[in-house]
């Protein structure tokens, strides 16, 4: 995947939520694990914008996700009623993966990059391939 820094976030993608560039780096690895695994080609020069907005954003989200997970020691509040106490945690990240589907898609579903089936190559194209 083609690298994107901490400049590009701030200036660029106007990127404030992650505020340094170690975090930063952290979290776009982590972005890039997730895109990797989406996108079904290597990104061309053409989409590069897109998919380093793209990046920006996902590295948002699992930023966002790492700071609750530190706030409630690790696990996801899912709901907490102060009556008599009660606190039921998040037992599985869907919607954290759907959170981050739904960003990958809205960057990149007009780029072809999300496109998993057999492109015909105009150099391979012509009668005997179809």
């Amino acid at each position: 995947m083609m690298p994107v820094d901490f400049v590009f976030y701030r200036n660029e993608y106007g990127g404030a939520l992650i505020p340094d560039a170690a975090s930063f780096k952290r979290m776009i690895r982590k972005a890039d694990g997730y895109l990797k695994e989406a996108i079904h080609q290597n990104p061309s020069e053409t989409h590069q914008e897109q998919v380093w907005l793209c990046l920006c954003e996902v590295a948002e989200i699992l930023y966002q996700e790492e700071q609750r997970k530190q706030q409630s020691g690790g696990r996801e509040i899912q709901s907490e009623n102060t009556d008599g106490y009660s606190v039921t945690y998040v037992s599985e990240t869907g919607s954290l993966h759907r959170e981050i589907s739904g960003v990958i898609r809205r960057y990149l579903a007009h780029s072809g990059l999300l496109y998993a089936g057999v492109r015909c190559h105009a150099n391979k194209c012509n009668d005997n391939y179809f």
